[in-house]
């Protein structure tokens, strides 16, 4: 597709990082929007931005590398080299919401806020965020799908792109255009659902995005073509980690359902 937007001097301006900050200023706007509750003030609200992101960001690369270490090199210094000079790409989502979620409880315990009523509150700025990122992918050409007849695939022809070597001038699913649209359509769940249930079940809101995600991921990896770090179980590593993700959000379910705030 169109990994480069345009180039400047011999600098290569990427899709994918144009993306992802188009997604992070999406979520800024859309929390702006929103009126902080639970203790949150607007200066609390961009600090948890910032940290949750950088934290995500770090974690995100850190089990990528973990996941592919003996493919980015013949020794230890390649091996680093390679992350360094390919930061703007390869990140794992499931490590970056891991890394993300662990300093955002963090910083919540730090200043007094309630969790899961503060995660409630940023839900829904999640999948917005990385609808955008995805798109991102698309453009870049990484994380692509597998080999598909059909009026929906599309064919990756430049060099530069992240496809791999094999799939170049092959008709692809279009998986990153599907993940983006299944999480702008949980973006729109998640926001009625906050709108129509304020503060109803600590948890509610958020359990039912990591819920929503996980079978979301779960499902579209079997469309994957890309390389995902082998399978256990038949399973990739993404679907462990919704299958994981998927009981967290069974077990928020069940206490909020013990508690008399989950109607059904």
């Amino acid at each position: 597709m169109h990994p480069s937007l345009f180039t400047i001097a011999g600098f290569r301006f990427p899709a994918y990082g144009f993306m992802v900050a188009v997604g992070y200023l999406a979520a800024i706007i859309y929390l702006h929007k929103k009126t902080p509750g639970g203790g949150l003030t607007r200066d609390n609200t961009a600090d948890l931005i910032f940290y949750s992101a950088a934290g995500g960001i770090l974690g995100a690369k850190a089990v990528f590398a973990v996941t592919y270490w003996k493919e980015l090199g013949p020794d230890f210094s390649a091996r680093l080299l390679f992350l360094f000079r390919s930061f703007p790409y390869g990140f794992v989502f499931y490590g970056g919401l891991t890394a993300g979620a662990a300093v955002f409880l963090y910083y919540c315990r730090r200043r007094g806020l309630d969790p899961l009523m503060t995660l409630d509150y940023f839900a829904p700025a999640l999948p917005l965020a990385h609808g955008f990122g995805r798109v991102g992918c698309f453009l870049a050409g990484c994380c692509h799908g597998r080999a598909a007849d059909g009026p929906l695939s599309v064919v990756f022809s430049d060099p530069l792109c992240e496809v791999s070597r094999a799939y170049l001038g092959v008709a692809l699913h279009p998986v990153q255009l599907y993940e983006a649209a299944g999480n702008f359509l949980i973006f729109l769940g998640l926001h009625i659902l906050s709108r129509k249930k304020p503060g109803s079940g600590r948890g509610l809101v958020f359990s039912a995005y990591i819920a929503s995600y996980s079978a979301l991921r779960f499902s579209l990896e079997f469309l994957r073509g890309d390389d995902r770090g082998g399978f256990w179980l038949g399973l990739s590593p993404a679907q462990l980690f919704s299958v994981i993700f998927g009981f967290i959000a069974l077990g928020i379910f069940i206490r909020l359902r013990k508690n008399g705030k989950l109607k059904v």
